[in-house]
C-alpha cells in the first residue's frame, strides 16, 4: 500500500477558545494531533474525548466535526494524505483502524509526525522517498497500536533561542498571540538584540520579529481553513490590532486576501508557502510535545 501525502495540507491549526470547525465530509484520510486543549470530535454520530496527546485518524467518506476547548485556546496539527492499494495482509480492515489514540510517553508517533511535516515543508534532498517511508512508518505503529520507543531526542537550537522561544511559547499560551518586543525576546534569552538577530537569521532566514510575524500569520491562515471564525476574530486571534492590518499583512505572504484565501481552499486550489517554509521550522519548535 503506498501513502500519499496531500500537498499543503500539511500543519498546525490553533483556536481560541469555544471556536468549533466542521460539519464537513472527509474525502481522505486525515491524523489529526491534539497538542493543547480538550477537544470533543464529533464523528459519524458519537462524540469522542480528545485531551491533549491525542491522535485521531478520520477515514475517507465521515462525517465530523469538532468543538475545541470552551475555556483555554486549543493546537492541533494535522496531515491529509490518501492511500493506493491494499493494506498490508497483517492489518485489520480500514474499517477497524484505530479512531482515536492516547499517545504514551515517549512514543513513535509524535516524532514521525514532526519530521514528516518537516520533509514536506522543507523538501530535502530525497525528501519524497524519506517521507514516504515516514508516512508508512506512522500509518503502521497507528494501526498496529505499535507505539513505543526506548529513548527521546533532545534540541537542536542554540541555546537563546531555546530561552526566547521558550518566553514566546509561554506567553502565547494564555491567549492572542500579541507580538513581544526584540527588547523582551533578547532579555528573555539572555544576549543583546544585535546577537539575538543574527542567531534567528542564521537558524530561520529571518530575524525575531518578522519570524514571528510569519508564524502568527501561518497560523492565521489554519484558522482560516479548519475553523469557522470570522475574519476580524481571526485577526484577533493571531494578535493583529485590526482586520485591516491584518488582511494587508496576510496578502503580502500568501498573495491573496484571508476570504479569497478561504475560497480558493473551497475549490482545493494550491496554497503558497513562499517566506513560510523556512520559518516552519519554528512552528515545530512552538507545537511543544504534547
Amino acid at each position: 500500500m503506498r501513502i500519499l501525502i496531500a500537498q499543503n495540507r500539511v500543519g498546525l491549526a490553533t483556536y481560541p477558545p469555544g471556536a468549533t470547525f466542521g460539519p464537513r465530509v472527509m474525502r481522505d484520510f486525515e491524523f489529526v494531533w491534539i497538542i493543547q486543549g480538550d477537544t470533543i470530535w464529533q464523528v459519524d454520530g458519537q462524540e469522542l474525548p480528545a485531551p491533549p496527546g491525542t491522535m485521531l485518524l478520520a477515514r475517507p467518506g465521515m462525517h465530523d466535526g469538532f468543538r475545541w476547548d470552551p475555556e483555554r485556546q486549543t493546537r492541533h496539527a494535522f496531515i491529509h494524505f490518501s492511500t493506493e492499494g491494499k493494506p498490508p495482509r497483517n492489518w485489520p480492515p480500514i474499517d477497524q483502524w484505530p479512531l482515536a489514540m492516547q499517545l504514551p510517553d515517549g512514543d513513535i508517533v509524535r516524532p514521525l509526525f514532526r519530521h514528516l511535516a518537516w520533509l514536506t515543508d522543507a523538501k530535502p534532498y530525497g525528501w519524497d522517498d524519506l517521507a514516504q517511508s515516514a508516512a508508512q512508518h506512522l500509518l503502521a505503529a497507528y494501526v498496529l497500536q505499535a507505539t513505543r520507543t526506548q529513548g527521546a531526542g533532545g534540541g537542536e537550537l542554540p541555546e537563546p533561542v531555546e530561552r526566547a522561544l521558550s518566553a514566546v511559547q509561554r506567553e502565547w499560551g494564555h491567549g492572542p498571540l500579541v507580538p513581544p518586543t526584540l527588547q523582551q525576546m533578547a532579555r528573555a534569552a539572555a544576549v543583546s538584540p544585535g546577537h539575538l538577530c543574527r542567531l534567528f537569521q542564521k537558524t530561520f532566514g529571518h530575524g525575531p520579529l518578522e519570524a514571528l510575524r510569519l508564524i502568527r500569520l501561518d497560523r492565521a491562515a489554519q484558522m482560516l481553513a479548519r475553523t469557522n471564525a470570522r475574519i476580524g476574530e481571526v485577526a484577533d486571534a493571531a494578535g493583529f490590532v485590526s482586520a485591516f492590518h491584518f488582511s494587508r499583512a496576510f496578502k503580502d505572504v500568501f498573495g491573496c486576501s484571508p476570504r479569497a484565501f478561504r475560497r480558493n481552499l473551497d475549490r482545493h486550489l494550491p496554497v503558497p508557502l513562499n517566506k513560510l517554509t523556512r520559518v516552519r521550522q519554528l512552528t515545530a519548535r512552538l507545537w511543544g510535545e504534547g
